[in-house]
C-alpha cells in the first residue's frame, strides 16, 4: 500500500465488512455471517491488491486457521502490518502505532461523551487519557539523542500516513460486546501489547550492545527506562473503568486473555530469564509451548548481561527499570484482586492468585544460559 486512496474511508465492501462488525460487536455476529467473513479472508489472502490487503486484516480474526482467542480478540495482526511499514524505523513506527490507538479511544470517548453519566468517569478517563497521549510524546525515539516522538507523531500527517493510520484503527477497533466501556479495555490490551514490545526490543538492544561492548548500552538503558514506564500510565487509564464497568462486557471477551500474549512472555524472558513456575501458562496454550525450549528458553537475559559487566551505570539504570516494572506488576494483580475477586481468569488460570505469584521477580532461579545466537528478537509477536 505505497499510495493513499482519494478519500480516508473503506470502499464498497469492505466498508460494509467494518460496518457489519461495529453493528453490535462481534458477540451478535451470526454463524452465517461468520462463515462470510472466513470465505472473505480466503478470497482475499489469494488477492494481492491493496482492497484484498484491507479485507484481510477485516476478516482475519474470523479465519478457520488455528489463531488463538487471545489474537481474534486483540487484532494484533493489524498492528503486525502497520509496524511492517517502519522496518528501519521500527521504535518511531511502534510509537505511532501507540498514538494512533490513543487517538482513536480519545474519539470514541468525545462521541460517546454526551450520553454518559458520571458513573461512567468519562471526564476522569479523558483526563488520564490526555496526560498518557503528553507523556508519548516525549519519549525518546533516537537512542543517545534528543528527539522526542512529538517529532515522529506530527510529522505523519500527509495523505499516505493518514491512510495508513485510519486503517491500523478502524481494523483494529472492533469490540466484542456492545457496551461502549470495551473500547477502552480493548484499546488498553493493544498499548501495552506495543509497550512490552518496545520494551523488549530496546531489551535485547541493550543486552547485545553490552556484549558488543560498542558504548550503546548506557544510552539504550536510560532510553529503556522511560518506556518500561508505559505499561503504569496506561494501566493508570485502564483504572478509570470500575468493576461493574469492566463485568457487564467481560463475559463476551470469553477466553481472550493477556496471558496469551507473546510479547509479554518474551519481554519478561529477555529481561529476567526463563521462569519455570511460569510452565502453567505456558502449557496451557499451544502458541506458547515454543517458549518452553531452546532457543526461546535459553534466552540470555538483560539481567544477567548487566551482573557480568559489573557497571554501576548500568545497573542503576537497570534497577530502574525494575522497579517500575514491579510497580506494573503490583497493579497488574491488585486489578485482579478487585475486579476479579475469587473467579477464575478468563485465561483458565486462579485470576488475582496466578498474578500475585508473578508480582515479584527476584523470587526465582533462572535455568542456565545458554546464548542463542542469531535469534531475532526485535519483531512484533503474534499469531
Amino acid at each position: 500500500m505505497e499510495t493513499a486512496p482519494a478519500s480516508l474511508l473503506f470502499a464498497g465492501r469492505c466498508d460494509e465488512i467494518a460496518q457489519l462488525q461495529e453493528r453490535a460487536g462481534r458477540q451478535a455476529l451470526t454463524a452465517g455471517e461468520r462463515d462470510l467473513l472466513d470465505k472473505l479472508y480466503c478470497e482475499a489472502y489469494a488477492e494481492q491488491s491493496a482492497e484484498s490487503e484491507v479485507m484481510r486484516l477485516l476478516t482475519r480474526s474470523f479465519s478457520r486457521e488455528p489463531i488463538p482467542e487471545y489474537y481474534r480478540y486483540a487484532n494484533l495482526h493489524v498492528y503486525a502490518w502497520f509496524l511492517d511499514l517502519y522496518p528501519t524505523e521500527p521504535v518511531a513506527g511502534a510509537v505511532l502505532a501507540l498514538e494512533e490507538t490513543l487517538a482513536a479511544l480519545d474519539a470514541v470517548e468525545r462521541r460517546a461523551a454526551p450520553w454518559l453519566t458520571e458513573a461512567d468517569h468519562t471526564e476522569e478517563r479523558l483526563r488520564r487519557l490526555d496526560a498518557l497521549r503528553e507523556q508519548v510524546r516525549r519519549l525518546p525515539v533516537k537512542t543517545g539523542g534528543d528527539m522526542p516522538a512529538a517529532e515522529v507523531i506530527d510529522r505523519a500527517c500527509d495523505d499516505l500516513a493518514r491512510w495508513q493510520a485510519y486503517v491500523l484503527t478502524r481494523c483494529s477497533g472492533f469490540v466484542a460486546s456492545n457496551d461502549h466501556h470495551e473500547h477502552m479495555f480493548l484499546r488498553a490490551v493493544q498499548a501495552c501489547e506495543l509497550a512490552f514490545y518496545l520494551i523488549r526490543h530496546l531489551a535485547v538492544r541493550a543486552r547485545t550492545s553490552i556484549g558488543r561492548a560498542d558504548g550503546e548500552a548506557h544510552a539504550l538503558m536510560a532510553q529503556l527506562i522511560h518506556f518500561a514506564e508505559l505499561p503504569n500510565h496506561i494501566f493508570h487509564v485502564l483504572q478509570t473503568l470500575t468493576p461493574d464497568l469492566f463485568l457487564a462486557f467481560r463475559d463476551a471477551t470469553g477466553e481472550a486473555s493477556a496471558l496469551q500474549s507473546l510479547n509479554y512472555h518474551m519481554m519478561e524472558l529477555v529481561l529476567y530469564g526463563y521462569d519455570a513456575r511460569k510452565v502453567e501458562a505456558y502449557m496451557k496454550f499451544e502458541h506458547l509451548h515454543e517458549l518452553t525450549v531452546p532457543p526461546l528458553r535459553s534466552v540470555r537475559p538483560l539481567r544477567e548481561a548487566v551482573l557480568e559487566a559489573d557497571d554501576p551505570t548500568l545497573t542503576e539504570a537497570l534497577a530502574a527499570v525494575e522497579r517500575t516494572l514491579l510497580t506494573w506488576r503490583g497493579r497488574h494483580y491488585g486489578f485482579g484482586r478487585r475486579y476479579l475477586p475469587g473467579v477464575k481468569g478468563s485465561g483458565g488460570t486462579e485470576g488475582a492468585g496466578y498474578l500475585k505469584r508473578f508480582v515479584h521477580r527476584d523470587n526465582f532461579v533462572p535455568e542456565p544460559i545458554t546464548t542463542a545466537p542469531g535469534l531475532d528478537l526485535l519483531g512484533f509477536a503474534f499469531r
